[in-house]
């Protein structure tokens, strides 16, 4: 079997059982899209250990960020010129931080900061109000990418498995 072949094998078996038991799981922390944005994170990152480290870190840094923006902006007071500017200030800082080799994969830090601010914009009421809610989202968010960085190690493993079969 050729290695595509296999990928859309494993992790379209992988990606069908995760979807399976997130949704009977039925956590407010476990977020089935956000996990397979970890997962494509770790495979963009070049997969192995070295892109596990590189995916998970930068899509935490991410949240981070993204976290503190938005704790900025409700704290301060929601206008579009304050959304812009607490986004504006948050990138700068996301970006800078690549120049340490921990914090470079600048695509993955992204990721966890969309996946962040998407979570806030859709269902924030439903983690609370505040810095409190803001964290909640934060952790809901990463929690589900490294679970989606776990399973991308995972399905790089099974199917080096299945292609040299």
């Amino acid at each position: 079997m050729d290695l595509v072949t296999g990928l859309a094998v494993v992790i379209g078996i992988m990606g069908g059982i995760a979807t399976w038991a997130v949704i009977t799981i039925g956590n407010p922390y476990l977020l089935i899209w956000a996990v397979f944005v970890g997962w494509g994170s770790f495979y963009h990152c070049g997969g192995k250990a070295a892109g596990f480290k590189n995916s998970a870190v930068a899509n935490l840094w991410g949240a981070i960020c993204a976290a503190g923006a938005l704790i900025a902006l409700t704290s301060i007071g929601v206008t579009a010129i304050m959304a812009g500017i607490c986004v504006g200030i948050s990138i700068i800082v996301l970006i800078l931080a690549a120049k340490l080799p921990l914090l470079s994969a600048i695509p993955s830090a992204v990721y966890g900061y969309a996946t962040t601010a998407a979570l806030f914009l859709l269902a924030a009421a439903a983690y609370g109000e505040g810095a409190s809610g803001i964290t909640k989202v934060a952790a809901a968010a990463v929690i589900s990418l490294i679970i989606g960085n776990i399973l991308g190690y995972v399905s790089e493993k099974v199917t080096g498995a299945v292609v040299k079969a």
